[in-house]
């Protein structure tokens, strides 16, 4: 199967510029104007292996694109994005990177760095495809675990209306009635406090919020078949220092929740990945979350 690349952007003659320089690379190249025709030709085109974006289009940004393809259940590896900007903000690149954006080009683009760009958006891609072959049924479970709970968070998230308060995970506390008409806007705060309070079920590990974060951005880079490097992983917390964040990832990594692996292409840049012990913790953690949603029948 001849692999595809996906040009989006509103603008014709851009496409017109895009399509010129990668087709005369050798790359298949196939065009859309909008956000919802590339999503559909993502879904009908198994091919697709990278899609170059514009930030900013009529029907939808280029992260909320991103969030619309993250969804999308292809039963395939989901194709690599590459965002062209004019402009952005550290804010917005950190969401990008944990919405699963392979790497931002700056217009205007050279076109020997556009090709090269692509050309490591693919490469990348084998390589996670490669690695999936190796995983174990245990991070497959993890994974499928996390699938889950996120597709039900984005139903809660769509459809508030059909949802009533959650009970709170201790008896204790008292909480104020809803006003009306923000019952579902109530009902997802609970369900966020929920999964929280959730934690507490681990004690034990001895995890505080920015450590169990981390876990969690290790565990979003899996589900997205990314190689995810302790620098990236640093600057994608948000209110936390990149400095904490790398001194609680480095704590992590010494007491076996996490693991560095060295990249061998470059010797200055290390990956992580979760250990054994940490699948066996978010398992259970992600198992307790989907019960809980279950019984809301989301």
């Amino acid at each position: 199967m001849t692999e595809e690349l996906l040009l989006l952007d509103d603008d014709a003659a851009m496409l017109g510029v895009l399509d010129g320089v990668l087709s005369g690379a050798g790359y298949k190249c196939i065009t859309a104007t909008s956000a919802t025709e590339a999503l559909a030709l993502i879904e009908s085109r198994p091919q697709i292996a990278v899609v170059l974006s514009d930030t900013l289009m009529p029907d939808m940004t280029g992260l909320l694109f991103m969030d619309r393809l993250n969804s999308l259940k292809l039963n395939r590896a989901h194709p690599r994005v590459l965002l062209l900007t004019g402009q952005t903000t550290m804010e917005a690149a950190v969401d990008a990177l944990r919405l699963g954006v392979r790497d931002f080009l700056a217009k205007p683009i050279a076109a020997p760095d556009l090709i090269d760009a692509v050309r490591r958006a693919i490469a990348q891609l084998h390589g996670d495809l490669a690695a999936q072959h190796t995983r174990s049924p245990q991070v497959d479970l993890l994974l499928r675990q996390a699938e889950e709970l996120a597709g039900r968070l984005r139903s809660l998230a769509h459809s508030p209306e059909a949802i009533m308060p959650a009970p709170p995970v201790d008896p204790a506390p008292v909480q104020a009635a809803a006003p009306e008409g923000d019952t579902g806007k109530f009902a997802i705060l609970d369900t966020i406090e929920h999964l929280r309070r959730l934690r507490s079920r681990y004690e034990h590990h001895d995890l505080d919020d920015v450590a169990w974060d981390l876990l969690l951005e290790v565990l979003r880079a899996e589900r997205l078949q990314q190689k995810l490097s302790v620098s990236g992983l640093a600057i994608t917390i948000r209110g936390v220092s990149a400095t904490t964040a790398l001194r609680r990832t480095n704590e992590l990594a010494s007491r076996g929740y996490i693991e560095r692996v060295p990249d061998p292409g470059d010797a200055r840049r290390d990956f992580v990945t979760l250990t054994p012990k940490s699948h066996a913790l978010l398992t259970d953690y992600l198992a307790q979350a989907n019960i809980y949603l279950s019984a809301l029948n989301v």
